[in-house]
């Protein structure tokens, strides 16, 4: 099966604090596993819109994505949801492995806006535009989840 999977996740630095996301992975084994039994297919929304790695912290707010300083990067994440789904329907990829949280990626919670450690439902800016596309999403946490749909739909 063809997975779109967030870079951070894979081990690349490029989150907004030059840093990976594998050590939020539980289950490391079954991680590897789903890597190596599919086609992955790697995507920093951000980077891929141009934003540097470091850059500042962002959160969605309303119907933007600001920095902590109160920085606009709407145009960036909406850009970068834009290039991921082109990738999808390039490469007839139906699925997807996001980075919880994050507001590009987030699948269930995002952070709130008030750069208070705040969690709300709510999807990351290229999750939602993945979503409504009918893409099926997981997040790190769901990788039991993610096999079993893998499983059931080969």
């Amino acid at each position: 099966m063809k997975i779109l999977v967030s870079s951070c996740l894979l081990g690349d630095k490029v989150r907004y604090s030059s840093s990976d996301s594998m050590s939020s992975i539980d289950d490391m084994e079954l991680f590897d596993k789903i890597l190596s039994s599919n086609e992955i297919f790697s995507i920093c929304p951000e980077v891929s819109s141009g934003l540097p790695t470091p850059r500042e912290a962002a959160e969605q707010k309303v119907n933007k994505v600001v920095s902590k300083s109160n920085k606009d990067f709407t145009y960036e994440f909406n850009l970068g949801a834009k290039i991921a789904l082109e990738i999808c329907i390039k490469n007839n990829i139906h699925v997807a492995l996001l980075k919880s949280k994050s507001p590009s990626c987030g699948t269930k919670k995002v952070y709130d806006g008030t750069f208070s450690s705040t969690l709300i439902d709510g999807l990351g800016v290229t999750a939602k535009l993945l979503k409504e596309n009918s893409i099926k999403l997981f997040d790190e946490t769901q990788l039991i989840e993610l096999n079993n749909f893998i499983i059931n739909n080969n």
